[in-house]
C-alpha cells in the first residue's frame, strides 16, 4: 500500500517538477547580449534619448552602448574637455542611464576621444594622439574616467569603457593598470578597453580587464570591386579566431564592441570611413552583414556584440532611410538582418569556450604571423607571440607545419608593395 501512495505521489508531482525545471532553464538561458551603439551626440547637451531608446528595445535587442564623446583639442593637448555641444551633460547622462534601464536594456557606457576638428582634419585621431606631457595627460584622463564611472555606478551601468582605439597610449600598459584600479574604487561593473581591428598585437594589459573589446573594421577583399560570400565568411572567422587568440593570451571573455557598415559602395575596403563620398549602395552593407552575423551566429562565446551605429544626426528625424549613407540600417535591407540576428537563440555563457576552439584560433594567429615573416621583408614576430611560442613549443610547431605545405615565394615583399 504505501508504495502505491508514493507511487500515485510521484506520477501527481511530475507536471509540477517539469514546470519548475522548464522555469529554471528559462532564468538559465540568458540570451547573449546583442545591441546596438547609440550615439549621444544629437548636438544638444540635454537631448533626450527616450525615443531612440524606445526603437532599440523594440528590434529585440538586448542591450546598448551609449556612447559619448569628448574631446581633445589636438593630437598633442594634455587635457580632455566636454565638446560643448556634441558632449551629453551629466544630468542628460542620468537620465539616459535611468531610461535605458527602465526599458530592460543592459548598459555599457562607452566615453570615446575625439580630436576637436577630427571631421575635417585626419591627421589626428585617438589612436595616434602623442600628449606633449604624457604624465600630466594620464593624470587628467584618470580623472576624467573617475568622475564618469562615479556616474555609472550610480546609473546601474553593467560594462564601463575605460577607452577605445587608442594604440598610441598601449605603450603604457602600467598606466592602464594604475587607472583600472582607481576607476575600480568608484565602480564595480565590468571594466573594457576596445582594441581596433588592427593593433590588437600591441595590447599588453588585458589582465587589469573584466572584458576586452574590439572594434571590428578589418578590410575585406580590399583590391576587389565586390567581395564574395566566402570572402566575407573568411573575413569574419579571421576576426572570431582573433577574438578567441585575446581570450587564450589573457584569459578574459571579447565582446565586440562594433560591427557596422556604412551603405556606400566599397564599405568592404574602409568600413571606419565615416568621411568617404562613395555613392550609396544599401545591397552591399546588408550583404556585408548577412556576412558578419553568420559567423557571429557560431560565437557563442563571445561576451557582447554590438551593432554601430543606430544613426547619425538625431535631432534630424527620421534617422536612416533608403536614401542614408551612414551606418544606420532604418528603412533598408539591412534592417530586417540585424532584427533577425537579434533574435537568434544565442545563449550567454551557455557554451563555453571549447579548449580546441581556442586552440585552433592561436595556431591559425601564429601561422598569421610567420607567413608575414616569411613573405614580407619588414616583418617582425611581436612579443606576445616569442613568449607564447617559447612557452608553449608545441603550438609553434604546429603553426609551422602548416605554413610548410604552403606554396614559398620567390622572394620577399619589399615595404610598400604590400599589394
Amino acid at each position: 500500500m504505501p508504495r502505491r501512495v508514493l507511487a500515485l505521489i510521484a506520477i501527481l508531482a511530475l507536471p509540477l517538477t517539469l514546470a519548475f525545471v522548464r522555469r529554471a532553464q528559462r532564468r538559465a538561458l540568458v540570451p547573449q547580449p546583442r545591441g546596438m551603439v547609440l550615439g549621444l551626440y544629437a548636438g544638444l547637451p540635454d537631448y533626450d534619448y527616450g525615443e531612440e531608446l524606445d526603437r532599440i528595445a523594440k528590434t529585440g535587442a538586448t542591450c546598448v552602448s551609449l556612447q559619448a564623446i569628448y574631446r581633445m583639442d589636438t593630437g598633442q593637448s594634455n587635457e580632455i574637455r566636454r565638446h560643448p555641444t556634441s558632449s551629453p551633460s551629466e544630468a542628460a547622462l542620468v537620465l539616459t542611464f535611468q531610461q535605458a534601464k527602465a526599458r530592460g536594456l543592459r548598459m555599457m557606457f562607452f566615453p570615446t576621444l575625439n580630436m576637436r576638428d577630427e571631421a575635417e582634419n585626419a591627421e589626428w585621431w585617438r589612436g595616434n594622439i602623442s600628449p606633449d606631457n604624457w604624465d600630466l595627460w594620464w593624470q587628467n584622463y584618470t580623472a576624467f574616467n573617475v568622475r564618469l564611472a562615479t556616474l555609472a555606478q550610480a546609473g546601474g551601468v553593467e560594462w564601463f569603457s575605460l577607452g577605445t582605439e587608442m594604440a598610441s597610449t598601449q605603450a603604457f600598459p602600467d598606466q592602464w593598470r594604475r587607472l583600472a584600479a582607481a576607476v575600480r574604487e568608484v565602480y564595480k561593473g565590468k571594466l573594457v578597453y576596445s582594441v581596433n581591428f588592427d593593433s590588437h598585437d600591441s595590447f599588453t594589459f588585458g589582465d587589469c580587464l573584466d572584458v576586452i573589446g574590439i572594434n571590428t573594421y578589418d578590410p575585406i577583399a580590399k583590391y576587389d570591386e565586390y567581395p564574395s560570400d566566402a570572402q566575407v565568411r573568411d573575413a569574419w572567422w579571421w576576426v572570431v579566431y582573433k577574438a578567441r587568440t585575446l581570450t587564450a593570451r589573457f584569459q578574459r571573455p571579447v565582446m565586440i564592441t562594433e560591427v557596422g557598415y556604412p551603405s556606400v559602395a566599397h564599405a568592404h575596403v574602409g568600413p571606419w570611413d565615416f568621411r568617404t563620398e562613395k555613392p550609396l549602395d544599401l545591397a552591399l552593407q546588408n550583404h556585408l552583414l548577412k556576412g558578419a552575423f553568420g559567423v557571429l551566429r557560431h560565437w557563442s562565446d563571445g561576451d557582447a556584440v554590438f551593432f554601430y551605429l543606430y544613426g547619425e544626426n538625431l535631432n534630424q528625424k527620421p534617422v536612416g532611410g533608403p536614401l542614408d549613407r551612414t551606418y544606420a540600417v532604418w528603412g533598408k535591407p539591412a534592417e530586417a538582418t540585424l532584427l533577425k540576428y537579434f533574435r537568434e537563440p544565442i545563449w550567454e555563457g551557455h557554451i563555453a569556450p571549447r579548449a580546441e576552439n581556442i586552440h585552433e584560433a592561436m595556431v591559425q594567429s601564429l601561422v598569421s604571423w610567420h607567413r608575414k615573416l616569411r613573405d614580407y621583408e619588414d616583418a617582425e614576430l611581436p612579443p606576445w607571440v616569442v613568449a607564447w611560442e617559447g612557452r608553449n613549443p608545441g603550438d609553434s610547431a604546429e603553426a609551422l607545419a602548416i605554413l610548410a605545405k604552403e606554396p614559398k615565394p620567390d622572394r620577399k615583399i619589399p615595404k610598400g608593395d604590400e599589394r
